[in-house]
């Protein structure tokens, strides 16, 4: 019995942390997709590596190119004008891009290529680069769109990187905001679950594409205790019960960092180790 209490519980706070993870993602990406944030990131990434930081060099012009930006006219002469900003670019179409900004042709001798990219590229760093990959590849221009397309793909692993963080963190900030509106406390859930066991015999079945809407429905089909009423208000502002309250919303929102999709397999697992005998 006992054994089987704490399996109960433990579901209870993983189907918990499983709906606050989806509302949290959901938001998120609300604020990803009206923000533009993966754009703004590559864009970013793109006139970090190009060294081209005011915009108005090679970022710009591999921007106006087709292959890397087809939605946009074409011709923006500044961020400022640009009609469109792509969240993702191939990293073959970025090399070829660059391929024809820099106006390399197949059949041309290291010298010759070398002294085209003096011409369109006055950066020291990147003339560097790219003189460096013409010399290695022998001008063999295939070659040389395969190491400009592996220098822009680890590029844009660090791109990622920066991205995650970015995610990461406004996602926690997301996610104490709502676990504070919607005041779930994870050590108030964890109580009701002790004393009531029964709550999570009915689990209703979960999935990771759930909307938010979908989600808080179910955590409030379940009976779990969350949201503010007159209890809730004086339980918080009865003497030290605060302090409870608050480390209890911050396991919450911490909890969301591992993701939905954690959370859903790590519910998957538990339900069926009470199938196989948690009983």
């Amino acid at each position: 019995m006992f054994g089987s209490t704490i399996l109960d519980l433990a579901i209870g706070l993983i189907f918990t942390f499983l709906i606050i993870s989806l509302v949290t993602s959901s938001v998120t990406e609300a604020f990803a997709s009206m923000l533009s944030w993966r754009a703004n990131t590559l864009l970013q990434g793109v006139k970090d590596l190009l060294n081209d930081q005011n915009f108005t060099g090679l970022a710009l012009s591999i921007y106006n190119h087709a292959l890397v930006n087809p939605r946009s006219s074409g011709d923006a002469e500044g961020e400022s004008k640009l009609s469109a900003k792509p969240s993702y670019i191939d990293p073959k179409q970025f090399a070829d891009a660059l391929i024809d900004v820099a106006q390399l042709g197949a059949g041309a001798s290291v010298a010759e290529m070398q002294a085209k990219i003096n011409a369109a590229v006055t950066d020291p760093q990147l003339n560097q680069v790219l003189n460096g990959i013409v010399a290695r590849s022998g001008a063999n221009l295939d070659r040389v769109r395969g190491e400009i397309a592996d220098w822009f793909d680890n590029a844009m692993d660090r791109i990622s990187g920066v991205y995650k963080r970015k995610t990461q963190l406004w996602s926690l900030a997301i996610a104490l905001i709502l676990v504070v509106l919607l005041n779930v406390d994870t050590v108030k859930v964890a109580q009701a679950l002790w004393d009531q066991p029964m709550l999570v015999r009915n689990l209703p079945p979960a999935s990771a594409s759930e909307t938010a809407q979908q989600a808080l429905q179910q955590l409030q089909n379940l009976g779990l205790p969350f949201g503010w009423d007159r209890e809730a208000v004086h339980y918080f502002l009865n003497g030290p019960n605060f302090l409870f309250v608050i480390f209890g919303w911050l396991v919450t929102a911490v909890a969301t960092l591992f993701g939905a999709p954690f959370w859903f397999d790590t519910l998957q697992r538990f339900v069926q180790l009470r199938g196989a005998g948690g009983n």
